[in-house]
Formats: C-alpha cells, sequence, structure tokens
C-alpha cells in the first residue's frame, strides 16, 4: 500500500495468513480480526492500533508515537533502532497477551534484543494507596 497523504490511514478487518507492507508516511494504521498477519509500516503520526487479533508481527521501521493492543493474542513487536531509542514511545496493552518486543542490539554486529512485555501484576495498598507492579519470577 502506497500512501501519499499524511492525513490518510489504514485499516484493515479480518485479514488472515497475509503480509501488508505500507510506504509512506500516514496517520495509524488499524488492524482488526486478524490472525496470523504480518504489517510492515514506515512512519506514523498517530499510532498502530491491533485490535481484536492473534498471531500478529508489526515492524516499524521509522517512528511511530504509539503502538496499541487491545484483546490479542501473540505480538511480536520488531522497532528500528531510532524508535527504541525515542522516548515519545509506548506500547499499550489491554487484555493482551504473548507479547514480545524485538530491538537492534547495542551494535550493528550484535543480535537482535527480545523483550517481554509483562502479563501478570501484583497490587499492594502503601501508604493508603495502590501500587501495581509486573510480577517478576527468578530462576531457584
Amino acid at each position: 500500500i502506497e500512501v501519499t497523504d499524511p492525513k490518510q490511514a489504514v485499516y484493515v478487518y479480518g485479514c488472515r495468513d497475509s503480509v501488508l507492507q505500507v510506504k509512506g508516511k500516514l496517520n495509524n494504521i488499524v488492524l482488526d480480526s486478524c490472525a496470523k498477519v504480518g504489517l510492515v509500516a514506515e512512519h506514523l503520526i498517530s499510532a498502530v492500533e491491533v485490535i481484536n487479533c492473534r498471531d500478529v508481527q508489526v515492524q516499524v521501521t521509522g517512528l511511530v508515537p504509539t503502538i496499541s493492543l487491545e484483546k490479542t493474542d501473540g505480538v511480536h513487536l520488531y522497532l528500528s533502532k531510532q524508535l527504541s531509542e525515542s522516548e515519545n514511545f509506548q506500547v499499550v496493552s489491554s487484555k493482551a497477551s504473548a507479547i514480545n518486543v524485538v530491538v537492534a542490539g547495542p551494535s550493528e554486529t550484535d543480535d537482535p534484543v527480545e523483550h517481554v512485555v509483562p502479563e501478570q501484576f501484583v497490587s499492594v495498598f502503601k501508604g493508603g494507596q495502590l501500587v501495581t507492579t509486573a510480577t517478576t519470577h527468578s530462576a531457584a
């Protein structure tokens, strides 16, 4: 898909067993109710949204402020080095599981580094405030 106007958006519904490549700068991309789909995008002004999907791979080669994952199982996010170093980037997840974020290694010759987004949290009261932290598991 070639995008010519940055105000454009791409909405993909019910796509299966496909790879989509979006070239150019655009507002946002939404994947809705898709399965076994790969998405490669360059620059986005707003966000990539993945809703009600399973087994999705998203690669952003440029910049995007937000990747939003909602009711989605099995996501691999492949981020550009530029994006992984940006303090303005965020991954927002809700009712999502098995999320892995892959970024380039520290140098050109290093292997990519994979980060897991926590799925389990613990909430406790501290000083009258509810504080929630990701659960960490350590090997015994």
